[in-house]
Protein backbone atom coordinates (compact mmCIF):
# COMPACT_ATOMS: atom_id res chain seq x y z
CA UNK A 1 0.00 0.00 0.00
CA UNK A 2 1.22 3.22 -1.32
CA UNK A 3 1.90 6.55 1.43
CA UNK A 4 -1.56 8.94 0.80
CA UNK A 5 0.73 11.77 0.78
CA UNK A 6 1.85 10.26 -2.92
CA UNK A 7 -1.52 9.22 -4.01
CA UNK A 8 -3.09 12.64 -3.39
CA UNK A 9 0.36 14.35 -5.12
CA UNK A 10 -0.54 11.85 -8.03
CA UNK A 11 -4.10 13.37 -8.07
CA UNK A 12 -2.85 16.69 -8.10
CA UNK A 13 -0.74 16.33 -10.67
CA UNK A 14 -3.23 14.95 -12.96
CA UNK A 15 -5.78 17.73 -12.53
CA UNK A 16 -2.75 19.90 -13.09
CA UNK A 17 -2.59 18.29 -16.17
CA UNK A 18 -5.76 18.37 -17.02
CA UNK A 19 -6.46 21.90 -16.75
CA UNK A 20 -4.77 24.44 -18.68
CA UNK A 21 -4.23 26.89 -15.59
CA UNK A 22 -3.51 24.49 -13.37
CA UNK A 23 0.14 24.33 -13.21
CA UNK A 24 0.01 28.16 -13.02
CA UNK A 25 -2.16 27.69 -9.92
CA UNK A 26 0.21 25.34 -8.55
CA UNK A 27 2.99 27.93 -8.90
CA UNK A 28 0.65 30.50 -7.57
CA UNK A 29 0.31 28.44 -4.21
CA UNK A 30 4.01 27.37 -4.16
CA UNK A 31 5.04 31.18 -4.21
CA UNK A 32 3.05 32.13 -2.29
CA UNK A 33 4.21 30.14 0.37
CA UNK A 34 7.29 30.54 -0.62
CA UNK A 35 6.81 34.60 0.05
CA UNK A 36 5.17 33.94 3.54
CA UNK A 37 8.10 31.90 4.68
CA UNK A 38 10.40 34.49 3.55
CA UNK A 39 8.24 37.22 5.30
CA UNK A 40 8.41 35.33 7.98
CA UNK A 41 12.32 35.17 8.24
CA UNK A 42 12.17 38.69 7.71
CA UNK A 43 13.00 38.96 4.05
CA UNK A 44 10.62 41.54 2.85
CA UNK A 45 12.15 42.52 -0.24
CA UNK A 46 12.08 38.86 -1.27
CA UNK A 47 8.78 38.31 -0.21
CA UNK A 48 7.20 41.39 -2.04
CA UNK A 49 8.57 39.99 -5.31
CA UNK A 50 7.56 36.53 -4.95
CA UNK A 51 4.35 37.92 -4.30
CA UNK A 52 4.04 39.98 -7.16
CA UNK A 53 5.53 36.37 -8.96
CA UNK A 54 3.04 34.41 -7.50
CA UNK A 55 0.01 37.58 -8.68
CA UNK A 56 1.04 37.19 -12.28
CA UNK A 57 0.89 33.17 -12.20
CA UNK A 58 -2.57 33.33 -10.71
CA UNK A 59 -3.60 36.08 -13.64
CA UNK A 60 -2.29 33.45 -16.25
CA UNK A 61 -4.00 30.60 -14.57
CA UNK A 62 -7.62 32.28 -15.03
CA UNK A 63 -6.71 33.39 -18.18
CA UNK A 64 -6.11 30.35 -19.64
CA UNK A 65 -9.37 28.47 -17.51
CA UNK A 66 -11.36 31.26 -19.33
CA UNK A 67 -10.40 30.79 -22.40
CA UNK A 68 -10.68 27.54 -21.82
CA UNK A 69 -14.47 27.58 -21.22
CA UNK A 70 -15.06 30.22 -23.89
CA UNK A 71 -13.35 28.12 -26.52
CA UNK A 72 -15.57 24.49 -24.95
CA UNK A 73 -18.72 26.94 -25.56
CA UNK A 74 -17.81 27.82 -28.82
CA UNK A 75 -17.06 23.88 -29.79
CA UNK A 76 -20.95 22.88 -29.64
CA UNK A 77 -20.69 21.81 -25.75
CA UNK A 78 -23.16 18.67 -24.17
CA UNK A 79 -24.85 21.49 -22.03
CA UNK A 80 -28.19 23.23 -22.80
CA UNK A 81 -29.08 20.77 -25.94
CA UNK A 82 -32.27 19.02 -25.95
Amino acid sequence: MGLPGRRRLREILAWAGENPGGPFALAFMALLLMAAVALARGSEDLANRLAEYAYYSLVAAVLLELASTILSRDGGGEEGEG
